[in-house]
This record gives structure tokens, sequence and C-alpha cells, in this order.
């Protein structure tokens, strides 16, 4: 035997779902209503154009809420929207292509027999096929049933099975069984195990019991269904109840009746029906309610009635010839016929059985809980009496158009229109007279008031009747006739609704006015209700309520909910119902009071449309009431096509909860199976996504909301949508998930979840990324020191062609103008050397010759300052060297430039003034210290730059050092720029030993970097 999965991790949380899902629909609430009519259920057809199979034999609805079928078409699921072919994989083909029997165990796996043979399960999407080396599958398998174990049971023609989960044994080998062939096989509530035995013996095996016991007779026997998880079993002409043989606890929350089909069927509100009789569906009514049953003991059989009703193709139904038949875990009746699907189920609006083809209704209601109706037809008009679940008689009545309807003071029944006003006098109606000018005008509205009547007409306004006769409605500050919407409240009221968003009260001759500016914005008010505690105005725009002296529009965040609203009822319990265009809306007290209370939050509300029964669209304005609360407490609706009502005290809410699914998964155009995680391939960015939940009443109304982590920030609401789609997604790892909600807005137990990971190619990883940013970042700088060098290389150059000129000019200028002065003074001195001592013209040619030195040296200075450049990029010892070379031919001696470390290029504020001071420095040495040699050190440090000049001259006189020389600035001026510079700065000198000038400078004053020179050059 091949080995299975375990069945322990699903076994609890399934069993658990399908308890909610059992728990959820006890009778009546969610049973198809023996009372009603068949016509009276809300009916949908589903054919082979809907995608719908054909032939189908079997039916089951597993723990996710899907129906599953099967059939010669193969196997199909079905989660109220979509048809879907469950397909099998090319590693576990089906044994066979025809499908014979489905059946739904509680763990959540689905067994599926084939013909002529063959037998799967099928758990989260996975088939599993039972070896052929299994006597099982030789057999047709014609029952399939699961006991409270959890154990399988399968029948055939000449073969009885049941499988523990790991093995399979022969259940016809037990003791007490009565024999092959099988004619039938089902599980009830308490767990007991029922067989018809040799097509005549019914036989039981209890829980826990070893062997079978034989209780009765089978034969003829059509079906054993499960209703209430007892068994019954049903002949042609008589139902009876299975008499127990187990003490067994009944198991709750194991819904028994969805895990199989068949022709003939008993729901739980009390109904038989039944296929092949002779065509279509029939219906017969048990003589027991729903709460008779569980009293019901013992084996009496009873009488089958006639067949109280039937449907074919004529009356909608997808085919004539039905196939098999079940009802899901809502309460729904699920019908398969040759050529389709059918579903009926009790829907929250019930239709009252008026005559196709009428429409145009008004209602009253009478005292003794009936509601009166008059319909209009073409060119006929009809009145009718609707009791009960909505049986119409037809009354005597004048056969006359209706628009209005209303009551006198004495209660008596009124009607007016086009043609006429009538009241009611016991069974017989008397016409009433009409004001002049009234023949041809419609009767807008009716109402009480006083012991007189008012009646609002057709371009005559608001008349009052009373004691025979008629006179208009005058309010001071209108004049000619007031045509206006109009109600009287129980306190005596009157309120009428003007065009141009008016609102009049008046009472005891006391007259309000409410407009625009007290809030009323309905546009022209063509309904005015005054209820017991409300007073509201419905007009094209909406609907506004009275809170206090000032009107407020409902807003709610449906659209077109409260248009159209021709008919509003307040309950006793303070509940609004209104009727308007998109259906029947309620709204109760405490979501009133709190909308009341924050008028910028949406008014919560439950609309009743189309899908839950009602009659299309409430006719826009007339005839009126649209809507009235019957003395028995329901509510009666009119539509366009008919009438409907709702009892609002036991309101009918799904509490079936969905469950979500992912259905399907898509990435680049590849199809991928859904429910394991995912790793997409490399470079996936286009994903889409499909998920559904089986919700049956109104699949329509199934809500979702969902997001992928990873890419959505919050959830995504949708309601018709049933998939999505995410475009440019990157490597990482997403988890998709669903909720759903029914329609009434229950939540899905968990949420669907889908793990997908997309890998990353190696250029989308991190380290790559890193990678590229560390090379773009290089590159950049490389770029950057290229384009720098560049710019220091464009700056050198045009610093060099600067220099170059102006040593040119200071070269020419030294060599002739200076030279020439040189000479002169030469020329001068041995002039006046040939004078005497103490000739008077030799001191001042003395004095002259001082003050032309003078002259001399500030021209040498000039000179040296034209050599050097002002701006960035020059060498300071470069030009320092020029200096000592122009010095050193003007005197005696000579200076050697050391550098030591890599020369590093200075500010020029900071190298202008480093050459000015050893500039000066050098001339001091060479033509007052008489200096033979002059060592001139700069050392360049990351820390700073260092400066010394050294020479072997005569020295400078202490006095000298502190106060200079008198007449002179040399050393002040040194001194001043080196203290500008923020530089240490010092001279050390002994006579006849030599001077020492040094200077420090710290790296961020001296140095300057590419960028500053480059902007220096370009600047």
């Amino acid at each position: 035997m091949t080995p299975v999965p375990s069945r322990s991790t699903l076994m609890p949380r399934l069993l658990a779902t399908w308890a909610l899902l059992w728990a959820a629909f006890a009778p009546p609430a969610w049973a198809l209503d023996a009372d009603l009519r068949l016509n009276q259920f809300q009916h949908r057809a589903w054919t082979a154009a809907d995608g719908a199979p054909t032939e189908t034999w079997a039916m089951t609805q597993s723990t996710d809420g899907q129906i599953w079928m099967g059939g010669p078409g193969g196997l199909l699921r079905f989660d109220g929207v979509r048809f879907e072919r469950f397909p099998a994989s090319r590693s576990t083909p089906f044994p066979a292509g025809a499908v014979l029997r489905v059946m739904a165990a509680s763990n959540g796996d689905l067994w599926v027999s084939f013909l002529p043979r063959g037998l799967v399960r099928i758990r989260q999407g996975q088939v599993w096929q039972v070896p052929e080396s299994e006597p099982v599958t030789a057999q047709r398998l014609r029952y399939l049933s699961e006991d409270a174990e959890g154990r399988i049971w399968v029948g055939g023609e000449s073969a009885f099975f049941r499988f523990d989960g790991q093995r399979w044994a022969r259940a016809d080998e037990l003791p007490g069984f009565g024999g092959m062939p099988l004619g039938g096989l089902v599980v009830d509530g308490r767990g007991t195990v029922w067989v018809c035995a040799r097509d005549r013996l019914l036989q039981a095996l209890p829980r826990g019991a070893a062997s079978f016991q034989t209780v009765g007779d089978c034969t003829d026997a059509r079906s054993l269904p499960v209703v209430d998880g007892q068994a019954w079993i049903v002949d042609a002409k008589t139902a009876r109840r299975l008499p127990e043989v187990s003490r067994a606890p009944m198991l709750p929350g194991l819904s028994w009746a969805a895990r199989r089909s068949s022709p003939t069927w008993i729901d739980r509100g009390g109904n038989l029906w039944s296929l092949f009789c002779p065509a279509g569906l029939c219906r017969r009514t048990l003589p027991i309610s729903s709460t008779d049953r569980a009293a019901v003991v013992g084996t009496d059989p009873i009488a089958l009635p006639e067949p109280t009703e039937r449907m074919g193709a004529a009356e909608g139904l997808s085919g004539d010839f039905g196939m098999t038949m079940m009802e899901d875990v809502e309460g729904n009746l699920w019908v398969a016929t040759k050529t389709g699907l059918d579903r009926f189920r009790r829907a929250a609006l019930v239709p009252a059985a008026l005559p196709r083809g009428t429409s145009n209704y008004a209602l009253a209601a009478e005292p003794d809980g009936s509601v009166w109706a008059a319909a209009s037809a073409t060119g006929a008009y009809s009145k009718w009496r609707l009791s009960g679940v909505g049986e119409a008689t037809r009354l005597p009545a004048p056969e006359a158009q209706v628009t209005a309807v209303g009551r006198d003071a004495q209660g008596r029944l009124l009607m007016g229109g086009s043609t006429g006003l009538w009241r009611r006098e016991g069974e017989r109606w008397v016409e009433l007279p009409r004001p002049v000018g009234a023949q041809g005008r419609w009767v807008l509205g009716l109402a009480a008031h006083g012991q007189g009547v008012l009646a609002s007409f057709q371009k005559l306004g608001v008349q009052r009747f009373e004691d025979g006769v008629w006179q208009p409605l005058t309010v001071p500050g209108e004049t000619g006739p007031i045509e206006a919407a109009m109600a009287v409240a129980p306190d005596g009221a009157v309120w009428l609704g003007l065009k141009d968003n008016r609102v009049l009260r008046l009472k005891d001759g006391a007259l309000r006015r409410l407009g625009p500016a007290e809030g009323v914005d309905v546009g022209d008010p063509f309904l005015v209700h005054a209820g017991r505690t409300r007073v509201l105005v419905a007009g094209d725009r909406g609907v506004d309520v009275l809170r206090g002296d000032r009107f407020v529009p409902l807003m709610v965040d449906s659209a077109d909910a409260l248009t159209g609203v021709s008919g509003i009822v307040e309950t006793a319990n303070g509940d609004l119902w209104l009727n308007g265009r998109k259906g029947a809306v309620q709204v109760t007290k405490a979501d009133l009071d709190a909308f009341l209370a924050d008028p910028r939050r949406p008014l919560r509300h439950v609309l009743i449309d189309a899908l839950e029964g009602y009659p299309v669209s409430a006719t826009s304005f007339w005839p009126q009431p649209s809507v009235v609360e019957a003395a028995d407490g329901r509510l009666w609706f009119a539509g366009i096509t008919g009438v409907a009502w709702l009892d609002p005290r036991h309101p009918r809410r799904n509490p079936v909860a969905p469950v979500a699914r992912v259905t399907g998964v898509r990435a680049d155009g590849v199809e991928y199976p859904a429910g394991a995680p995912l790793r997409l391939p490399i470079n996936s960015s286009m994903l889409e996504l499909r998920f559904s939940a089986a919700s049956l009443s109104i699949p329509e109304r199934v809500r979702f909301r969902y997001r992928l982590e990873g890419m959505d920030r919050g959830w995504r609401d949708t309601t018709t949508r049933r998939e999505t789609m995410y475009t440019n997604l990157g490597p990482g790892r997403y988890t998709f998930r669903v909720q759903a909600f029914n329609n009434d807005g229950v939540p899905a137990a968990e949420e669907a979840t889908q793990l997908i990971e997309i890998p990353a190619a190696f250029y989308q990883t991190l380290w790559f990324r890193a990678a590229c940013v560390l090379a773009a970042a290089a590159l950049i700088w490389v770029l950057h020191r290229l384009r720098m060098r560049q710019a220091a290389n464009a700056a050198r150059e045009k610093l060099r062609t600067r220099l170059a000129e102006r040593e040119r000019i200071a070269r020419e200028l030294h060599d002739t103008l200076l030279q020439g002065v040189q000479g002169l003074i030469l020329r001068f001195e041995a002039n006046a050397a040939r004078l005497p001592a103490d000739h008077p013209a030799r001191a001042a040619m003395a004095q002259d010759l001082a003050l032309a030195d003078e002259v001399l040296d500030e021209s040498r200075r000039r000179v040296m300052a034209l050599r050097g450049s002002p701006e960035a990029g020059g060498s300071l010892s470069r030009d320092l060297e020029d200096v000592a070379s122009q010095l050193a031919r003007d005197y005696d001696g000579e200076c050697r430039v050391v550098v030591d470390g890599r020369e590093r290029p200075l500010k020029p504020e900071v190298r202008e003034e480093l050459r000015m001071i050893f500039g000066e420095a050098l001339l001091n040495a060479f033509r007052h210290a008489g200096a033979a040699r002059m060592t001139l050190s700069l050392r360049y440090g990351w820390w700073g730059l260092r400066v010394t000049l050294d020479d072997d001259g005569r020295g400078i006189a202490p006095e000298v050092l502190v106060d200079g020389r008198p007449g002179h600035l040399g050393l002040a001026a040194m001194r001043e720029r080196a203290t500008g510079l923020g530089a240490r700065w010092s001279v050390t000198s002994q006579m006849g030993k030599g001077t020492t000038v040094a200077l420090w400078l710290r790296a961020s004053r001296a140095y300057v970097t590419d960028t500053a020179l480059m902007r220096d050059a370009v600047g």
C-alpha cells in the first residue's frame, strides 16, 4: 500500500470549520420555508452558456464552501460565480474521464469514484490515486460516505470497503452484514452507518459496534436522507424516520447532508423534493414542521402527499430532466439537470403572488394584518388583498387608476386617482365629490386631518374636505394653489414640502418655515414623512431628516442608495425603512443617532436590493405610499414589478463565513499552482493573482480585501473583481493575503495566503549594488581627480605664462635700469671720492648717495616682487632661489636652497607673504650681513611648513634685533607679515657668528587643495 499523508494536522481545523458552518443555520433561519410557494423562492439557473456542466451525476459541498460536480464531462467546482474544471496532472492522471460519485470529507479531502472504475482522493489540490493493486479499484463505486472517526466507506456492485487512513479493509466481511448488492449507504449524526443490503435489508452499524444489526426492510427505497442528523428512508409512497440504534450523542457541527446528493431530498424546512416526477422538479410538503421532527420517534411511515408544485423548463428550470440535488450549508437547494444547474433560496424579501404584468402599486395596511393593494396594468386596474405569506385575493372595487391611498379620521380607506376619489364603507366603495377643476388631475396624497381629509391634487394644490365641502388650504405668504407633498404628524401638525427646498409646518394656526438656511437640500420635495418621532423630506437630491430646528442630509457611502425614495416607515423601535430606487434601505435608530451626533461620517445602513428579492426598483413619485407596516409588524414594499414583504423582527442574516482561497498565480504569462510557496524565475516582474470565496447565497455580494506584503502599504478593497495584477516587481519575498466577507459582512475565519519568492539575479543582489556604488564612487573620484589635474595643469600653464612675462620684465629692468642706476651710483661715488674730505659738497653728495642706495634697494624689492606671482600654483623654493640668484649677481656670496619633503602648493597669499619675508631676509644677509654662505631650508610636513634661513654673516646687534635699525623697517615688516599669517617667527643672531631666521606655519593655513587651486586659476 502506498503511504498517504497524515490527516492529523488537518482534521481539527477543518472539523471546526465545518462545525461552524453547520451550527450557523439552525432551522428555520435558513430553511426553505414550507409555507412559501415555489415561485416565492429566489431562483437562479445556470446553463452551458454560463459554463455549467451537463449531465451532473453527483454533487457535494467541500469544507471551503465550494460545490463539486461530477459526470461524463469530468470533475468541476463552483464557487457561486465561476465554474472551474479540475484538471488532473500528468504525473497523477485520473483513472477515467467520467466521474460517478463525489464525496467531501470533514478534513477537507475530496473522494471521487469514476466510471467504469477507479478511486482518487484530492487533498489541497494534489491528487492521490488508489493503486490498482487494491481490490476496491476494481469496483464500480456508487456509494461513498464518511463516519464519525473519519473512516471512508465505499460500496460497489459486489463489494463493500472501508478505509482507516492507512489501509483498505473489506466491510462486507464484518459480522452481521446481510450481503451484496448494496442498495444504499449513509452515516447519520450519531455516527451510525446505515446500509441497504441485498436491496431489501435495512442494517445499522452503531458507532463503536463491531457488527451490523438488521433493523427493518428497505425494499423499494429511493433514498436514505439525513435530516438534522437523523436518518430517514423514503420510498414511492412513504417517508419514515429510522429508529434509534445508538446512544452515542449527536455530533454537533457535522453537516451530514451536504456530503452527498440524491434525486430525492428532504430539506430542513420539511419539504420533500424529488426528480423524475415524471419530469422537472416536484415539491411535497411533509405534514410535520421543523420542530415536530425532533419529537418523531418510532418507525411509523408518513404518507407522502401528492406533489403540491412542479417546475420544469417552461417555468424557468434549467432543464426538464433532473439528475440529482443537495442542500448546502447556507440552506440553499441545488438541483442539477441534464442541461444545467439551479439554485433555490429563501431571500430576505418574499414576493406576493400578484399576477404578472401588473405595476404601479399603492398600498394600505389593514387592521387584520393584511395589506390592501391597488395595481395597474395596460388598460386595466385591480385591487387585491395580500395576506399570509403573500397570497393575493382580488377584491371588488372600482376599476380606476389609483395614485394615492389613505384613511380618514374614522379609519375608512380612501383611494384616489385621475378619474375619481372613493371611500370604502364596509364592503362597498362610495365615490366622493371632487373639487372644481379636479377632473383628470392626479391625487398625490391623502391623509386624515381633524374630522376631515387633506388631499393633494395635481395643479390644484392641497385641499381640505369636511362635511362634503372642499376648501383650498391657505398659508400666509403663499399665493395660488399650494402644490406640495404632504404628511400629517401624530400630533396633528401638517407638514408640506414645496419646490425649491421649502418645508412648511402648520399647527393650530401657527406657521413655521424651513428652507435652505435651515439645511433643506433635497431639491423639489416629492415625499414628506411625519412618523412616530422623525420628520423626513425626500426629493431628487436625497433625503433630509429634521434634528431640532434644522434638517440634516443623510449621507451614505453607497451610490444612489437614498435616491428616488417614495416611501418611508418608522417602526416602533425607531428604525427607519426607506423604499428607494436601489431597493429597501434599513437605518437603525442607533445608527441614525450616531450619524446625527457626527454627520461627517457616512450613515450606516443596510440595502436590500434585487439580489435579496426586491422587485427591481421603487416606483418614482407616485403611487403613494409605496411601503407600509402591517398590523403584524411585517413591512410591505411596492416595486416596479411587484410587492414583497419582510419581517423586521426576524431579520435574515447569513452567519456562514466564507472561506477565502487563492485560486491561481500567473507570472509573466506562465501559470503556477496556488497554495504551496512559489519560487518564481529570476527577473519575474508581472504577477497576476486570482482569488475566490464560496458564499453561495449571494456570491455577487462577497467582498474582498487583499494586500501584497512587500509591495502594498495597506489593504485594497474590491467587490466584483476576483483577480489583481502587480507589475514591476523586484526580487524579494512577498506574501499575498486575502480576506473575504459574505453578503452580510461576516468575515472569513482565516486569511488566504500565498508565499511568493522572486530570486535576485546577480546584478540585483545587495553586494552587486554595493559594488556598483563603490565603482561609481571610484569612477567619480577618478574623473574628479582627472578634472582637477587638468584644471591644475591649465592653471599652472597660465601662471607659467604670467610668470615668464613678469620675469622677462623684471630681468630687463634689472639688466638695464637697475644696472644703469648702479653704474651711475658707482661713478657718482668715484667722483665724490675725488673731492677733498672737507669739501662742503662731499657731505651733501654722501647723503645723496645713501638716498640713491635706498632707492636702488627698493627698486630691487619691486623687481623681486615682479618676478614672483600672487597666484596659486607656483613654487616658493623656486621664487626664493630666483631672488637669491639675482642678489648673488649684485653682492658677494652664495645661497643654497634645500627642500625637505614633497613640495605642496601653497595658498597664494601665504606664498606671497613668505616670499616677501624671506626675500627681505636674503637681501639683509647679502647686503648688510656680508654673508658668504647661506642655506635656505623649506620642510614640507603633513603637520605644517617650516622655512629657515641660516647665514655666516657678521650678525645683528641685540638692540637692532629688539628695536630694528634706525630708519629701516625690514625686521618690523617681516614680523608683521609673519604675525598676519598666524605663523611662529623668530630671528636669532650672534655678532660675528651669523643669523637664523625661522618661520613655522600649520598645514591648514599653508597648503591649498586642488579644488582651491582650480577655483583660483579659473576665477
